[in-house]
């Protein structure tokens, strides 16, 4: 009976709720991307010699409500070893184990924000003799809220033929994040400015879809900390990618980086057009 007060509670919150200026502003907003890159360089011991060893502390399906769980993060872990370069080949290859051990994993089904939220101990081990080469704690979370009534919803209310159903508002399954049972159709970012180190952003209406977010939001962050932390501990500092323009201003940060002694590396020139086009008035 209370978590029914609850939804009816919220439900009237989300009727009672529009979007703010900032709120419309915010959606409308590309990513800031952070412009770094991590790779583990050739001669390293981690380069090409780990393998998932395994990971605990997290389900292997979602049941009844959404919570992260390994058909959803396994794939980004193996994704990110092999983009930096430590992902083992073969099995003759993997020297060391990732272990990943989340103590704590929690997260909010019902509502109109919901939130993911992870520790996790991660350890890579030399898989033969057990001795820890590295090991750090990360705590990880993201909200993902819900987008109240806004001009789409208006336009639906005067053409419900071509935008939709208007009181799609008040549909009870906006506000419960039900169970992703395999983890399939899983890779749904948010509307998150800061990326992968972001700790809050706009999910979709939908209460599936956005718990979704909120979990693959908050596995992508607890990766990239993982990152940044091993980067520090093993002395491998990451790579700047700057665009493929030469002006003063990227020329003076290419000087400063070389000072510091850190790679740049140009972002994917291919994208850019080697001629300006004139707009003609």
């Amino acid at each position: 009976m209370r978590w029914l007060l609850s939804l009816v509670a919220v439900l009237s919150v989300g009727l009672a709720s529009c979007a703010s200026r900032q709120t419309m502003i915010e959606l409308q907003r590309p990513p800031l991307k952070s412009g770094l890159a991590f790779a583990v360089p050739p001669g390293h011991p981690f380069y090409q010699t780990v393998t998932i060893d395994y990971v605990t502390g997290m389900s292997q399906h979602s049941f009844l409500f959404a919570e992260a769980n390994q058909r959803q993060f396994r794939p980004k872990l193996a994704r990110m070893l092999e983009d930096s370069g430590m992902l083992a080949p073969t099995p003759i290859a993997a020297r060391y184990g990732l272990q990943v051990a989340f103590v704590d994993l929690n997260g909010s089904s019902i509502g109109g924000a919901f939130e993911s939220r992870s520790r996790a101990i991660y350890r890579i081990v030399e898989r033969r003799s057990g001795r820890v080469a590295f090991q750090t704690t990360v705590d990880a979370g993201f909200s993902a809220r819900f987008v109240g009534l806004n001009e789409r919803d208006a336009v639906a209310l005067v053409r419900p033929i071509f935008q939709g159903d208007p009181f799609d508002i008040i549909n009870l399954a906006n506000y419960i994040a039900r169970g992703n049972f395999e983890g399939g159709d899983a890779e749904w970012p948010a509307v998150a400015r800061e990326g992968d180190l972001a700790v809050s952003g706009y999910g979709a209406r939908s209460g599936f879809v956005r718990g979704q977010q909120a979990d693959f939001q908050m596995m992508r962050q607890s990766i990239a900390k993982f990152v940044l932390a091993l980067s520090d501990d093993q002395h491998l500092p990451m790579t700047v990618v700057l665009p493929c323009l030469y002006n003063a201003d990227i020329e003076a940060q290419k000087a400063e980086l070389a000072e510091r002694r850190i790679r740049v590396v140009e972002d994917d020139c291919s994208r850019y057009h080697r001629k300006a086009r004139p707009i003609v008035y």
